[in-house]
């Protein structure tokens, strides 16, 4: 008998962790120095329904961020999951659902409507970046400022690592507001926009930085010389949403599920290396190797542990969790 019931979570989960070994791997070794976003593979991700996973059903996703309702730490999971294949792939995945999940939550209702939906129900990228050069930590003043006008903004800067940049239609962008009143925190001198990168004044450089590992699609350096961006495109109903909201402390599980999905891509590979050359039963090979395996094992409990925390109510130590794993697996 046919089964028509849809894919549960972990039918999906598994679904995607056999296209990373049988077809994202693969691909990624293939194009590895091209430092193109790999587009195939989010389609591909796109097509299994997990592209847009974050969103909540009712507007195209599945409810898998850490705050979802129906499938609560999906997200992360299947980011695991995908950078064991193919990490870059899986940094592009990360920071798409990282904008997608902040514009759900913090979006008004036109925004959902006009621009989250519509992108949710086709493939579609959104970009993120806060990161500007020379800005060592998100303590320090953003740089790229935004004067207010008639309509909406003019935003100028410099604006690095801007994942998903050549590809995205919206960059979802941290700018800092041009002519504070006197006596406004920096927090409250934020502000979330959302960019079209076809807009006049973008000029963006592709080449500027080519690495490899997780960072190796891709992250443009993007110049921003009087963009214009409509009210219709501020993210958050006044400036400082983004920090009082918490939002970067949000995002550290995402980076810890990269490493650790890279680990055990890397752990898988030198199982099957060792095991090639022969030298498997070595009593030494099997210490390091037993050693590695613990180690790994704890950076996944780490993780696990703090996935299960943010569905607990208790932010902080949701928070803490959620560096304590990034920091382990590093």
């Amino acid at each position: 008998m046919l089964d028509t019931r849809p894919p549960t979570a972990q039918d999906l989960l598994e679904r995607l962790a056999e296209k990373a070994r049988a077809d994202f791997l693969p691909r990624a070794l293939r194009d590895e120095n091209s430092t193109h976003i790999q587009l195939d593979t989010l389609q591909d991700l796109h097509e299994l329904g997990l592209l847009h996973v974050s969103a909540s059903p009712e507007n195209g996703g599945l409810g898998g961020s850490l705050l979802g309702r129906e499938n609560p730490g999906l997200f992360v999971q299947a980011l695991r999951r995908l950078a064991r294949g193919d990490a870059a792939a899986a940094h592009c995945y990360q920071l798409h659902n990282h904008a997608l999940w902040m514009l759900e939550t913090m979006g008004t209702p036109r925004q959902i409507e006009t621009i989250l939906r519509p992108l949710t129900s086709r493939f579609g990228l959104l970009g993120f970046v806060g990161s500007e050069p020379g800005r060592a930590s998100n303590k320090d003043p953003l740089q790229t400022r935004a004067r207010k006008v008639e309509g909406g903004w003019r935003v100028n800067g410099v604006k690095s690592f801007v994942t998903n940049g050549t590809a995205a239609d919206l960059i979802l962008t941290s700018v800092a507001v041009e002519t504070p009143a006197p006596g406004t925190s920096p927090a409250d001198q934020h502000l979330s926009l959302m960019i079209d990168p076809s807009s006049e004044g973008v000029s963006i450089d592709n080449g500027w930085y080519r690495p490899n590992g997780m960072k190796t699609a891709r992250s443009p350096l993007i110049t921003l010389s009087e963009v214009f961006v409509p009210d219709s495109h501020l993210v958050g109903e006044r400036p400082g949403v983004m920090p009082r909201g918490r939002w970067f402390a949000k995002f550290h599980l995402g980076f810890a599920a990269n490493y650790i999905g890279s680990a055990e891509g890397l752990f898988a590979w030198y199982l099957d290396y060792t095991r090639a050359r022969g030298r498997a039963g070595q009593p030494l090979v099997q210490l390091r190797t037993g050693e590695m395996r613990l180690a790994l094992d704890a950076a996944i409990a780490h993780f696990e542990h703090a996935v299960a925390l943010w569905q607990q109510g208790d932010t902080v130590e949701a928070e803490l969790a959620s560096m304590s794993a990034m920091s382990v697996v590093r």
